[in-house]
């Protein structure tokens, strides 16, 4: 159990693991009193020295004006954090469990983060993570070619196909700049019972294409599935219209 009281954790039980975000942190669930939950993470000893940093992130965030879950208690000697626990109904089995004709009503709510991160300046962001520009952009693809095409397929990128990928990276590096979130996609997003959208795993927050954590979410594996092609299409309509997108973003 937690709760020593020289931390500055408060009390927890019954700790049960979630599955986590692909990185070193671990998520259990944990009671804090009956019918009261909470979210415990876990940095290893090695990458302690993260836990305060992110914690900032999260700060950063809440003044202005993200949702993001609610710091409950910290204990950076252990790499321990507590968290609001915005339950287990991510949007994914949230949009799974309506009926199709009523889907698109609640996917259009997920732009609403998305119209606060594009009200932020770009230059006031921290430098806790570098720019999502030029040769950072490259390796972003680079991994479709080495995992999926190499890798998956067993094949080689012809010289002009690699010239496409280059190309496209010099037009993305082209894009205007924001604050993106980074894996913005439909198991970090949660419809609060009170309203809005929550938003975690946001400690890799970065400057970035405008268009990146819009394509995120609609490029991202369940979100199609859920939705239609012209569903998704009518998502980045709205998206673009409510985060007043400079023409020429598709």
């Amino acid at each position: 159990m937690g709760g020593d009281t020289k931390h500055r954790l408060p009390a927890w039980s019954g700790e049960r693991e979630l599955a986590g975000d692909a990185s070193y942190r671990r998520y259990s669930r944990v009671e804090l009193a009956p019918g009261a939950t909470a979210i415990l993470v876990r940095y290893p000893p090695e990458r302690g020295e993260r836990l305060p940093r992110d914690l900032e992130v999260l700060r950063w965030l809440a003044v202005r004006g993200l949702r993001v879950p609610r710091l409950l208690g910290t204990d950076p000697e252990r790499g321990e954090a507590l968290l609001e626990d915005f339950g287990p109904w991510d949007a994914e089995r949230v949009l799974a469990e309506l009926d199709p004709r009523d889907r698109m009503a609640r996917a259009l709510e997920l732009v609403e983060p998305l119209v606060v991160l594009s009200e932020l300046d770009p230059a006031e962001l921290p430098a806790w993570n570098g720019p999502l520009a030029g040769e950072r952009l490259r390796e972003e693809l680079r991994a479709f070619e080495t995992c999926f095409v190499e890798g998956l397929l067993g094949g080689r990128l012809s010289p002009d196909s690699v010239e496409w990928l280059d190309a496209l990276v010099r037009r993305v590096d082209a894009h205007p700049r924001r604050v993106c979130h980074r894996d913005y996609h439909l198991n970090n997003l949660y419809f609060l019972v009170e309203g809005g959208v929550g938003v975690i795993d946001f400690q890799d927050l970065l400057v970035g294409p405008d268009t990146y954590d819009a394509v995120s979410l609609v490029g991202d594996r369940a979100f199609p599935e859920l939705l239609g092609a012209p569903e998704c299409r009518e998502w980045l309509r709205v998206w673009a219209d409510r985060t007043g997108a400079e023409p020429g973003w598709e």
